[in-house]
């Protein structure tokens, strides 16, 4: 019997299998950040003399309140930068950092077939390179470092089949939205979601970590992605990656890729053949409609209460307080082309702030003059940090307002206590962000398609 991707990385990192369906996995790669890292750090350090199992696969960042924004945060962000550098950890500190799920895969620190684990729920972005990548609690992830393994029980598998060929103006975060409308934002429990299919396989890798990092919203525990020669396009000449066995590499990537006679335990599929830019209305990533939507008649009255809306309401006459383009989902380079392409030679109307997911990328960003388009349509361009997206920093949100999101959760309070959010593309983004209410790229006349 075949077996699907996720076995093939499961199976080759299974250390011990032991009582009560747990396994211990070895983990390939471990990434820490200032938030969830510190305590047990300190811990390590503490309690166990500091013995890190090998701090080569250690990758630390500062990305959530990069720069610190108090003295809490400026705490926090020391511990991280002199417990790496008494390690010996690759730190990637301001000035050189970025969101972290955007970082790793940039630096080529992810590759196909490998364990990842993070203390962050959305470490699953990195399953878009055929990696089994799990966010995890601080604990969890201080045992990671000092033994290399966790303690897991094997999740099952579901394939998300996603097919048919994407509208002009339809992204992956359109797709990705639609799925979890369709599984429901606990559908995925105890699964882990293989995304596979003709509109999959089409997407570019900068798309493909779209979908991936929203996979927890679906509740799951990772998303994962075949490698193909998409993904070795991406990978090759990447910091970490030697070119000189970049092809003997590219003959074990290859191996990672659900078998033909694969076995599921559960099969969705979803055709996109005509699928509309989507929006979220509610107060969870599966509560979402077409733009062109109402709010449903079988809403729950709690989602209805806290957003302010109605059964039957239509989500394009909403009217918006703050646009926001960036985060783990939506904020690299392919992104910000997208956005600059809508925004180009209009206004904004409403507050506007959009972050670039890296340094990389926001150099790149301002190599290519994206960064004059935003700030002459009226946009805030800033540094990259994860602040805004979970209303720390650089964006709060004011209660009872109502800001449209290219981020990943609209859970209240996401964004600032009493916010509204409503999770789009970043071409429903821009769109939104000029006429001041929820508006698909396609309505403006201004409107160029960049795929």
């Amino acid at each position: 019997m075949g077996k699907s991707l996720f076995e093939k990385v499961w199976d080759a990192h299974v250390v011990e299998e032991l009582p009560g369906n747990n396994s211990l996995v070895f983990m390939d790669q471990i990434i820490a950040h200032e938030i969830t890292t510190p305590q047990g750090a300190i811990q390590i350090d503490e309690e166990f003399d500091g013995r890190i199992y090998d701090a080569k696969r250690i990758l630390a960042i500062n990305d959530h309140v990069a720069p610190a924004k108090d003295t809490a945060t400026a705490i926090q962000a020391e511990v991280l930068r002199k417990w790496s550098k008494k390690h010996g950890i690759r730190h990637f500190d301001i000035g050189e950092n970025g969101i972290c799920h955007v970082v790793a895969p940039e630096r080529g620190y992810v590759q196909p077939g490998m364990t990842l684990c993070c203390g962050d729920s959305h470490t699953c972005t990195n399953g878009a390179f055929a990696c089994f990548a799990l966010g995890i609690g601080t604990t969890a992830n201080a045992g990671a470092m000092l033994s290399q393994c966790l303690l897991l029980k094997k999740p099952k598998v579901m394939n998300i089949k996603v097919t048919g060929k994407r509208k002009e103006g339809v992204y992956a975060k359109d797709l990705i939205l639609a799925i979890i409308e369709k599984v429901t934002f606990k559908g995925g429990t105890g699964y882990v979601l293989e995304f596979t299919g003709e509109a999959i396989e089409a997407l570019d890798m900068e798309e493909r970590m779209t979908v991936c990092n929203m996979a927890i919203e679906a509740g799951a525990t990772s998303g994962m992605i075949a490698a193909d020669e998409t993904t070795f396009k991406y990978l090759k000449g990447k910091e970490q990656i030697s070119d000189a066995d970049f092809d003997n590499l590219k003959k074990e990537w290859s191996a990672f890729k659900p078998d033909a006679d694969a076995q599921y335990d559960k099969v969705v599929e979803l055709d996109v053949t005509n699928l509309d830019p989507m929006v979220t209305w509610g107060i969870n990533p599966g509560e979402a409609v077409q733009t062109s939507g109402v709010i449903p008649s079988n809403a729950e009255d709690k989602a209805l209460e806290y957003m302010g809306l109605k059964t039957g309401d239509k989500v394009s006459d909403l009217e918006l307080d703050q646009a926001f383009i960036g985060s783990c989902t939506n904020a690299r380079i392919s992104d910000l082309r997208i956005a600059a392409a809508i925004l180009k030679g209009q206004k904004v109307s409403i507050p506007t702030i959009i972050t670039p997911g890296s340094q990389l990328v926001k150099r790149q960003a301002e190599k290519e003059g994206l960064h004059d388009i935003f700030q002459d349509a009226g946009a805030l361009w800033t540094h990259a940090s994860c602040g805004p997206c979970l209303g720390m920093s650089m964006g709060v949100v004011a209660p009872q307002n109502r800001c449209i999101s290219s981020t990943n959760r609209n859970f209240p309070g996401r964004m600032g206590m009493g916010a509204r959010t409503h999770l789009a593309s970043p071409a429903t983004v821009a769109a939104s962000a000029i006429t001041g209410k929820i508006t698909k790229a396609q309505d403006l006349k201004s409107f160029v398609a960049s795929k």
